[in-house]
Order: C-alpha cells, then structure tokens, then sequence
C-alpha cells in the first residue's frame, strides 16, 4: 500500500502548484464568513419615528423647531424616545406649553402613513431604511437573510454536482 507521503515524494514533493491549489482555497475560505456576517451590518434597524414632513403644508407646524415638531407629532416612548411606528392622528400642540407632563391618555395615535425618518449616524444606508422593513414589515428583513442562506444553500448543491462531473479527478 502506498503512503500519501511517498507519493508527494515520487512528484517532488510540496511543489508550487500545490502551494496555488492552497491560496485559491485559502480566498475563498477567508471570504465567506464575511459574506455571512454582512447581513448583520446591511441588515441592521437604525432608530428611526414616523416622518412628519408632509406636515409642513400647515402654517403654524412649519414655524415650529425639529424637536417641537416631534413633539406634536410624535408621542414618546417610557424610554423618552420617539414611537417608532405610531403617531398623532392630530397634532398636539398643547404639549408644547407642558413639555415635562407627557400625558397621552386619550389621545389617539395611528400607524405611520408617509414613511419613516432614520437615524443615520451610525449607518448611512441599510435594507431597512432604504426598503422601509419597520414596524408592520420587519419580518420580511428577517427573511432577507433566509433567502440568501436559501441561495448559498442551492448554490453549494449546484456547484458541488457540477464540480463533481465536471472537475479534475
């Protein structure tokens, strides 16, 4: 029975096209971990609340501050943050004379109708904000990860049985 090591002696040895077989491995094993972890930054949820801009028609709002905008528009969270998917069916500017008693009982909210604005400090552009995948549509930024695993998954198979057939050996 002949040895591996015999037989890389009667080639001579370790020589450079194994070293060639080696690198273009090495590539392909070095770049797809990052392939699996870019969803985690492409896909990542930036803060983001209701956009209120469409407001600016009405005179009296488009006199107002960004943050007194908000505050009219927007109700805030238990956190004091901005409520990422609802906001005043009316806007209240009553809070504007009482910002530190926040009090929204009975005060009707409704889902956000004319998109979302994001906070872009972190990230510039991500699937969410550019696809609005927020609040009634998050799940499906879940499911863009699934696809892709999906393709990485019919794309080993294919690639695999066409290596197979098709590949030295």
């Amino acid at each position: 029975m002949v040895k591996f090591e015999d037989l890389l002696g009667d080639i001579n040895g370790f020589g450079r096209f194994q070293v060639l077989i080696i690198i273009i491995s090495f590539i392909g094993r070095f770049t797809m971990p990052c392939h699996f972890m870019l969803n985690n930054f492409i896909g990542a949820v930036p803060a983001h609340h209701c956009d209120y801009s469409y407001l600016d028609q009405n005179e009296r709002f488009r006199n107002l501050t960004p943050v007194q905008k908000l505050a009219v528009s927007i109700p805030m969270g238990n956190d004091g943050k901005p409520s990422s998917c609802r906001m005043f069916e009316e806007l209240q500017y009553h809070l504007l004379l009482n910002s530190t008693n926040m009090n929204y009982s009975g005060v009707s909210t409704v889902p956000c109708s004319q998109g979302w604005i994001y906070d872009n400090t972190t990230f510039k552009s991500t699937l969410t904000s550019q696809w609005d995948l927020v609040c009634d549509k998050k799940g499906k930024n879940k499911a863009t990860a699934t696809i892709f695993f999906i393709g990485v998954m019919f794309g080993a198979m294919t690639f695999g049985l066409l290596s197979d057939r098709c590949g030295v050996g």
